[in-house]
């Protein structure tokens, strides 16, 4: 199966300032891609030129095989979108508005489908004046899937959703792509893009930055996993492992060990306690870094290198 979208060397200018400054970036079909980064780093220039809403100044874009700049027409069919900030048409109703946007495409989604897939069942006959700003963001997603299209732009879809909404959502994004969709999410919840997305892209000041999976981001950022645990008073911390043997007690009195060796360093731990009859260690915790950890940690090498860089 093709690519549902290919770019190469893409590049859009505002003046003196390069929005998009030559992104390659390929999208496997049937997944759900995140793409992240910034205010003011280009994602939304990127998007929309790939929605066919902005011209670009070079390179090449071809979504589903089509070209938006020049097949837009014929690319709108197949695509679903959510933008960041829409507003209803207040005087109908989530049923009427999908009635008619299902008018649209071929092979639509049947209207109550729709809406139950949303959570908007229960509400579907009422005015969009009448609906909360959560619930209008779901008419938003059910709008952009009635079609049942082949692509999806998902710009901040939950954004004023509450914890249980957001996890409907996710569970409706992860039904689309069941489906056989492929879904570009933009989102500033790295929770959101962590739990939804197979790959990731990063862009910063217009250049992807990083492209990959989450796997492949921690093995690019070399990020330390980090163990502790809470040495039971009158325990004597001598011949600690190798690893832990330098450590000092935080003002809690946890110990705490950043490593890429996770394992054998807890193996090792485990062993040391067992020998002196230590059963459990007390509040061990293993944490890996989360996205968003990385995310900011990897932004900001970015823009350390860019200062770094000759004139």
């Amino acid at each position: 199966m093709p690519p549902a979208i290919e770019v190469r060397g893409l590049v859009k200018r505002y003046g003196e300032i390069r929005a998009v400054d030559g992104v390659d970036l390929t999208i496997e079909s049937g997944q759900v891609y995140a793409l992240l980064g910034p205010n003011g780093a280009g994602k939304t220039t990127l998007v929309e030129i790939m929605e066919g809403y902005r011209d670009r100044d070079a390179g090449e874009v071809a979504v589903l095989g089509l070209d938006p700049g020049s097949q837009r027409d014929a690319l709108t069919r197949r695509v679903g979108i959510v933008l960041q900030r829409s507003t209803p048409m207040e005087g109908l109703t989530p049923r009427e508005l999908l009635s008619f946007t299902a008018k649209l495409y071929e092979h639509p989604m049947a209207v109550d489908e729709a809406l139950e897939l949303v959570g908007l069942t229960e509400h579907a006959d009422r005015r969009g004046s009448k609906l909360s700003g959560g619930q209008k963001r779901r008419l938003d997603l059910a709008t952009s899937v009635i079609g049942n299209p082949d692509l999806i732009f998902l710009d901040e879809p939950t954004t004023g959703f509450d914890a249980a909404a957001r996890r409907q959502a996710w569970n409706v994004v992860q039904g689309l792509t069941e489906r056989g969709a492929t879904v570009l999410l933009t989102t500033h919840y790295l929770d959101e893009a962590e739990h939804l997305a197979r790959e990731i892209g990063m862009i910063k000041d217009g250049k992807i930055i990083f492209e990959g999976g989450i796997a492949a981001l921690r093995r690019e950022m070399q990020t330390d996993t980090r163990i502790s645990w809470l040495p039971p008073a009158g325990l004597e911390l001598d011949n600690l492992p190798a690893a832990w043997s330098e450590l000092r007690r935080a003002a809690d009195g946890h110990i705490a060990l950043p490593t890429q060796t996770p394992t054998r360093d807890l193996r090792e731990l485990i062993a040391w306690a067992d020998e002196r009859g230590l059963a459990e260690l007390p509040e061990l915790v293993v944490e890996r870094p989360d996205l968003e950890q990385m995310y900011l940690e990897l932004v900001e090498d970015a823009a350390a290198d860019a200062e770094r860089a000759p004139l």
